[in-house]
């Protein structure tokens, strides 16, 4: 009798898609297929029935039809912010794991419901953050502590469309915010891996287009963050209509600086001479390929789970304390000049 024992196969994960139709989830779509079985898609939009068919999975415009009619493990979630709650609530009492696009909520409470209802039913609710995947910002992350005490960061994301913002991101009922909890959820993330939560934020939002500032939906946000513990400060800006796209986060500390791009990484020495650099110039599906299979194999991973929850729970706080002050600003100034 052999020695060698081949090992059992694994089953591969069952995932429902819910908003596969959109640009986001279209995206991931492939992807989840390399690493799980697609057993059915919900999405009520037009073109997601001829997309169904060509997948070749059952097509669903309701949830409430899919849950009772698929048995599945785990839904990947890519719809508008203002359905994020109500679907994965009702996936979570499904007794379903849960891999959604950011942000993990719109508002605190919100994310302590999400928590509650994944902790009750022993599920994990993950975030679809890909800089957490992508390997120049692992590497800053690693090399953090080379620069010493950090105490002045600055963070740049620009996108340079030269039209005003189309699609649920233009409705504030969809949308619930501008560039901060759609673009600037990612940046946060990434601060929330590498520095405790801020205890202080001021914000001044601007509007490029009229029609965004009657939303109250934020063109262009520029933040001020404090760190009193520590004594580290930072500033972030985040828009849509720059005139480049550009990404950039620098670190100073007390014995040299980092700084990062989505492709390179440099640790500088004080004064500015390069000490270390890494690049990386693989496609964007990499990092989705990785980001995926990796949730997928952490879906019972009870430490990364808990991890993961509370870094979520900083971000939302932090932005929902940004928006609730800029708000009352509004409402004040809609007082003084009713």
């Amino acid at each position: 009798m052999s020695g060698n024992r081949s090992k059992k196969a694994v089953p591969r994960p069952r995932v429902l898609v819910v908003g596969f139709a959109g640009h986001q989830g279209k995206e991931y779509l492939p992807v989840v297929r390399e690493n799980a079985d697609v057993v059915g898609g919900v999405d009520p939009a037009p073109a997601a029935s001829s997309l169904a068919d060509a997948w070749e999975f059952p097509h669903y415009t309701l949830l409430g039809e899919a849950l009772a009619r698929t048995e599945f493990d785990v839904a990947v979630v890519t719809v508008p912010h203002s359905e994020h709650f109500p679907v994965c609530s009702e996936i979570l009492a499904h007794g379903r794991h849960v891999i959604k696009e950011k942000p993990f909520a719109v508002t605190e409470q919100e994310a302590r419901q999400l928590i509650h209802l994944a902790q009750q039913a022993d599920r994990s609710i993950f975030t679809l953050l890909q800089r957490n995947f992508n390997p120049v910002f692992r590497f800053a992350r690693e090399n953090l502590t080379r620069i010493g005490q950090p105490y002045w960061f600055s963070y740049d994301y620009h996108l340079n469309l030269a039209h005003p913002t189309t699609g649920w991101r233009a409705s504030r009922k969809h949308a619930m915010g501008g560039v901060l909890l759609d673009m600037g959820y990612h940046l946060i993330d990434v601060l929330s891996g590498m520095f405790p939560e801020p205890s202080q934020v001021h914000s001044a939002f601007v509007h490029h287009y009229q029609e965004m500032r009657d939303r109250r939906l934020e063109d262009l946000v520029s933040l001020m963050s404090s760190y009193p513990a520590t004594g580290l400060k930072g500033s972030l800006r985040i828009s849509r209509h720059h005139y480049e796209k550009a990404e950039h986060l620098c670190v100073l500390g007390t014995e040299g600086a980092l700084n990062v791009t989505p492709g390179v990484a440099v640790l500088h020495s004080i004064g500015g001479l390069p000490l270390e650099s890494f690049t990386w110039d693989g496609p964007k599906s990499d990092i989705a390929r990785s980001m995926i299979a990796h949730y997928l194999g952490h879906l019972d991973d009870l430490r990364y789970r808990q991890d993961h929850l509370q870094r979520q729970l900083r971000s939302v706080h932090t932005i929902e304390g940004i928006y609730r002050d800029r708000l009352r600003e509004y409402d004040e100034i809609a007082d003084r000049c009713a």
